[in-house]
């Protein structure tokens, strides 16, 4: 038996070796085999550019398998590779410089196109558990990688991208939305083919008519994901040779980040960029920096055809005209997404402006020539520059602190682990950027302070300190002054101090809008050390405006009237001016929300089309449409708005006329979407407007459906469309019974407006301004001179109405004055006090029809002053273009040429903004601004001695102490003991 066995195991294992030695041969036949089935269809190779891609992909998928098991240690597989490998990148044809047709589609490229999918699947093959696997799959992806980076395939790619980026900037520009119904498409019997890996089943089955129907976006694809799986590769292969990116890489990747492609094509790009530039801090500092770049080069030609230049850092403007309303927006557009960086990564905005160093004063200097809308934007790109994150960031929390609310309190409970996330990785990265902002700060204030001359500076304090109406944009003014001073050193703080107290004379002219100038003014004086001449010379003039204006108020004719009222009545304004004021008489009226309904006079209908005339003009930002009893038969998808600014006796004048109206937004809608907000911009200025339905979601199959008749409410087949019980049309309008001949189911009624499928409610985001028609020819200026004449004669006339009160209160106080306690007295409920009757009677005369008919009159002067004032902006910028065109037909003389600060201060931009010098309103709050900067000043001791012996304690005990409202004469009471509480030389009472 045991003989038997031993027999029987040793039989078994010959016949064991016997077969192993079969499988042995029988795999290396089968691999001889392949080989050779590669080497043949690799001589076929050059037949596929005329077969397509479809067809090609099947020869590709036998390569692929060929290559499955190819062995890294035998050479005449690594031959076998490298001749596989050449054959298909010569294929490609990488040694060509000339790519331009690369993105045209065609049978060869579509070849190409699947060749590069081919490389792409060998540097990308997944590694199994097997040995032999992993060692074939990272023989092939090596091999793969080392050839293409051998042969040029990086520079391949990046001229392939830059090819492709004309075409991609068309697309862009070209972009339409699709239509609201297309043909079906046709469904295929069969199953899709198998088209793997080279494209996935699910694309397939999208796709199935047409596999390279995108084939822009498919290249793209490839030539983006070849050199980052070439990079990848060679940085985990020391052997292999690094692939080089230069700076062309950076700069047209970054080019295809501007541009709003496919959402899959963008973040192939930004995931190639972030893997070349290795962190995400340097890929967001190259992005950035390569986005503001390009922004304010476009910034600097959008002006430059409007007339504006930058020549050797000073901006120049040789046009009179005002930008137009396109021109703002595509500006505002720009600026925009400078302001989006600037506010974000605040260090990347610096270091921009570090890198040119014409940037912040050209923006400093274009601030003076664009419209009001525009400053604030290039306000905040100023203050990101100059005052740093933490500066904006703590201006910000503090404005939304006020307004928070409780809406804000429910959202932080579901966001609270997000923001703590967040917060601590700004913490990390905000530890050694902060001292560097600080740093950049300092710099940049040192560059702007190298470039702007004293001109430009006193222009921008004038402009946004004290020209500008509204007080937000002077606050902002207000830091971004405050922190130049700051980071400026000694010789150009003296420098700010000096124009500062330079422009102080003409305070007086801006009344309340002054404050924040005092403020800044009052800061410099204190921490700038001066010379006693100099001090000497700035108290003087502070203590000169004080008395001009004591002077005013008590020469003025209701100077009186005035005083005696402040002590009896509640007095909050001064109502009997007969002098129009452009500062007091222009209140910063406030944005508000306005029915279109309550605000319109006239309206007429299209049948897509509603054409409204406004009350006025008005300044609209915002226009929220609100649709209701929304039908699916038939919705809006696009709504466009139009706006016109030019006065008509009736809408229809204006009604089917496209060129007088101006476009201000198109806004696209989902189907049943009940509400749409069109945010413009750029407020637009407008006495009509036109909303426009121009495009529609329709159900043709609705056609077909029954309809009510509108006299009998029998059901109606929709075609013939005609009521068989009574004869009735049944398309005729529901409201008015019109009937449209012209188009037989109309969106609106053209006669009434009414629409049976939506019910829609127009509220506007705006404010009433003043405005005037623009001047195009010498018909319209006659015009506007007649109408300046007649608006004079209208406002003196209106202005002397206020007068008719005066007699009225003035006998009432002498009666009040003439009061004795005997008379009798009016009770004040169980009260043991009491008013006098006379005492109510003034409250009422005027604090009540005084002050209504004031207002009612102030804003008929204001609307009719400042449309005079448009006027002659109208009429200044007509008579200027009519000299610059009389300059360019002469042929001896050459068109002048201005400064930005010379241009404002000669064009109409500078018009508008001062006071009558008359007004008593702007006397009250400048004598106040007065003793605001002198209370500040005498906490120095040299400044308060000097100021005691500018007799400023006599003229304030003889002017102002008994004079103002009580919160001003505690103002003065406390600027008396600050002067006099240190003093113990010189007498004084």
């Amino acid at each position: 038996v045991g003989r038997n066995l031993k027999f029987t195991s040793l039989t078994m294992s010959a016949v064991s070796k016997i077969q192993f030695k079969n499988s042995v041969s029988l795999n290396a036949r089968l691999h001889m085999v392949r080989l050779m089935l590669l080497e043949r269809l690799l001589q076929h190779l050059p037949q596929l550019h005329t077969v397509g891609g479809v067809r090609a992909i099947p020869y590709m998928q036998v390569i692929l398998m060929l290559t499955a098991d190819l062995d890294g240690e035998d050479e005449k597989d690594k031959g076998a590779l490298d001749d596989l490998l050449a054959q298909l990148i010569a294929e490609l044809g990488m040694h060509k410089k000339d790519v331009s047709k690369k993105n045209e589609r065609s049978a060869i490229n579509e070849v190409h196109l699947v060749i590069m999918r081919l490389l792409s699947v060998f540097m990308s093959r997944t590694k199994s558990g097997s040995k032999s696997s992993s060692e074939s799959s990272s023989l092939i992806s090596n091999a793969t990688a080392t050839a293409l980076l051998s042969l040029g395939a990086i520079d391949y790619c990046l001229h392939v991208l830059k090819s492709l980026l004309e075409f991609w900037k068309t697309q862009q520009g070209e972009e339409e939305p699709a239509a609201a119904s297309q043909l079906l498409k046709p469904h295929t019997s069969s199953s899709p083919p198998d088209m793997s890996p080279f494209f996935l089943r699910q694309y397939v089955k999208g796709h199935a008519a047409d596999v390279f129907e995108a084939y822009s976006q498919l290249l793209t694809e490839m030539v983006l994901r070849l050199p980052y799986q070439i990079k990848k590769i060679a940085d985990t292969n020391p052997r292999i040779p690094p692939p080089i990116f230069d700076h062309s890489w950076f700069y047209f990747l970054s080019e295809y980040l501007m541009i709003q492609q496919t959402p899959f094509v963008r973040r192939q790009v930004r995931k190639l960029l972030l893997f070349i530039c290795g962190s995400k801090e340097k890929y967001r500092q190259l992005r950035d920096l390569h986005t503001l770049d390009s922004h304010v080069r476009s910034i600097k030609k959008l002006l430059e055809e409007q007339g504006i230049f930058l020549r050797g850092g000073i901006v120049t403007a040789t046009s009179g005209s005002a930008l137009q309303y396109d021109t703002l927006i595509s500006l505002m557009e720009h600026l925009k997404a400078c302001a989006e960086i600037a506010t974000q990564r605040t260090i990347n905005w610096q270091k921009f402006c570090m890198k040119d160093d014409s940037v912040l004063y050209f923006l400093l200097q274009v601030s003076f020539l664009v419209d009001e809308g525009v400053s604030p934007v290039l306000l905040q790109l100023l203050s990101c520059a100059l005052c740093g994150s933490k500066v904006l960031a703590a201006s910000s929390s503090g404005g939304s602190a006020t307004g928070g609310g409780a809406s804000q309190s429910s959202q932080s409970k579901s966001s609270s682990k997000k923001s703590k996330k967040e917060d601590k990785e700004k913490e990390k990265e905000g530890e050694g950027a902060g001292s560097q902002e600080d740093q950049l700060c300092t710099a940049l204030v040192s560059q702007l302070n190298k470039f702007a001359d004293k001109e430009t500076l006193i222009q921008f304090l004038r402009c946004f300190l004290l020209e500008s109406n509204s007080s937000s944009v002077r606050w902002q003014a207000h830091c971004l002054a405050l922190h130049i001073y700051r980071n400026s050193n000694k010789s150009q703080q003296e420098l700010l101090l000096d124009l500062t107290w330079a422009i102080w004379p003409e305070l007086p002219a801006y009344g309340r809008k002054a404050a924040q100038f005092v403020d800044l003014l009052g800061y410099f004086s204190l921490k700038t050390p001066q010379t006693e001449k100099k001090l000497k010379e700035y108290s003087q003039k502070a203590v000169e405006i004080l008395r001009a204006q004591n002077h005013i108020l008590t020469n003025h004719p209701n100077s009186n009237i005035y005083n005696t009222l402040s002590g009896l009545v509640e007095f909050d304004g001064f109502y009997l001016e007969s002098d129009p004021c452009l500062v007091c008489n222009n209140p910063e009226v406030p944005f508000s929300n306005i029915k279109l309904s309550s605000i319109k006079v006239d309206t007429r209908y299209t049948t897509t089309q509603q054409v409204v005339k406004l009350i006025g003009s008005h300044t609209i930002s915002k226009v929220t449409v609100k649709i209701g009893d929304l039908k699916r038969t038939k919705m809006v998808r696009t709504i466009n708005l139009y706006y016109n600014n030019r006065t008509v006796q009736a809408i229809v004048e204006l009604k089917n006329k496209p060129a007088r109206w101006h476009k201000a937004k198109r806004v696209q809608l989902t189907p049943g979407q009940t509400e749409v907000k069109i945010d413009l911009p750029l407020p637009i200025v407008a006495s009509n407007l036109m909303i426009e339905f121009s495009d529609f979601y329709e159900n043709y199959q609705a056609s077909t459906e029954t309809l009510q008749c509108p006299r009998c409410s029998a059901s109606v087949p929709a075609n013939p469309g005609v009521c068989g019980n009574c004869g009735e049309n049944v398309y005729q309008c529901h409201k008015c019974r019109s009937i449209n001949y012209d188009e037989k189911d109309p969106f609106l009624c053209n006669a009434c407006g009414f629409c049976k499928y939506a019910r829609f409610d127009f509220m506007l985001y705006a404010k009433p301004c003043c405005a005037v028609d623009p001047i195009e020819n010498e018909e319209d200026r006659k015009k506007a001179v007649t109408n300046i004449n007649t608006l004079l004669d209208k406002a003196d006339r209106v202005y002397h109405q206020l007068m008719g009160h005066r007699p009225q209160l003035e006998s009432l106080l002498s009666k009040v004055n003439e009061a004795t306690p005997e008379k009798p007295q009016v009770s004040l409920g169980t009260s043991t006090a009491s008013v006098n009757r006379y005492i109510l009677q003034l409250a009422q005369e005027y604090s009540g029809d005084c002050k209504t008919s004031f207002d009612e009159l102030s804003k008929i002067i204001q609307f009719k002053v400042f449309h005079m004032l448009a006027s002659r902006k109208e009429l200044l910028e007509y008579d200027l273009q009519q000299r610059e065109a009389a300059t360019k037909s002469s042929r001896t003389s050459t068109q002048p040429t201005f400064t930005a600060s010379q241009y404002r201060a000669l064009s109409v931009l500078g018009c508008g903004h001062t006071s009558s010098t008359k007004c008593y309103g702007c006397a009250s709050a400048v004598t106040g601004h007065c003793i605001t900067l002198l209370r500040a000043l005498a906490t120095n001791t040299a400044i308060r001695q000097i100021l005691v012996l500018q007799g400023l304690i006599r003229e304030l005990f003889e002017y102002n102490l008994r004079r103002g409202s009580g919160a001003m004469r505690e103002e003065v009471r406390q600027l008396i003991c600050l002067l006099t509480r240190y003093d113990h030389v010189h007498g004084f009472f």
